[in-house]
């Protein structure tokens, strides 16, 4: 389906989900502004996608199970009544996680701790832990963690496509980058 416009809304991290990590009404209102007007594409924030290390925020919303995609599902429609396609974004905060509630500890591909503060605005404190390097089976469970978070995405919640957060330090960049 071609979207009624070449205009996007960009991926912005908002941090205001509940911790079981479910769209909310004020959060459907938000993507449903852009839809309404005139956005041809909007990406969602962030979406964790498994429930080990990969949240990066509290308050983070996810695509980690069966119930939270399926509450994004009406958000999505939303966006499809008005012309609008939308696009989940996956992420994994590796070693720059700053609120999990899954676990304490913080995994990336090696125990280098992060340079800088945490953000107090994504309630972070102070600075960044030294993370565990992770093992090879945790690598493969960070990959079909954003396998089955895409196939959810796409299945159950109808986002009509995918985008994976490889940027700004996050997991997929702490693979490519020297600290």
């Amino acid at each position: 389906r071609v979207p009624k416009t070449r205009l996007a809304a960009a991926p912005v991290t908002r941090v205001s989900a509940p911790p079981a990590g479910l769209p909310t009404a004020t959060m459907a209102g938000y993507y449903a502004r852009f839809a309404r007007g005139g956005f041809g594409l909007v990406f969602t924030e962030g979406l964790y996608t498994d429930k080990a290390y990969w949240q990066g925020y509290l308050n983070q919303p996810g695509m980690a199970d069966d119930e939270q995609a399926q509450a994004w599902a009406g958000i999505t429609g939303n966006a499809r009544e008005h012309g609008t396609l939308m696009f989940a974004q996956l992420m994994h905060a590796g070693a720059l996680s700053q609120g999990n509630r899954f676990r304490d500890q913080t995994v990336a591909p090696s125990a280098v701790k992060p340079l800088g503060r945490q953000m107090t605005f994504y309630y972070g404190q102070g600075e960044y832990a030294e993370p565990v390097a992770m093992t090879e089976a945790q690598i493969a469970e960070a990959i079909d963690g954003f396998v089955q978070s895409a196939v959810r995405a796409v299945r159950i919640a109808y986002f009509a496509g995918i985008e994976i957060h490889g940027a700004n330090g996050y997991l997929l960049d702490q693979f490519l980058t020297p600290r």
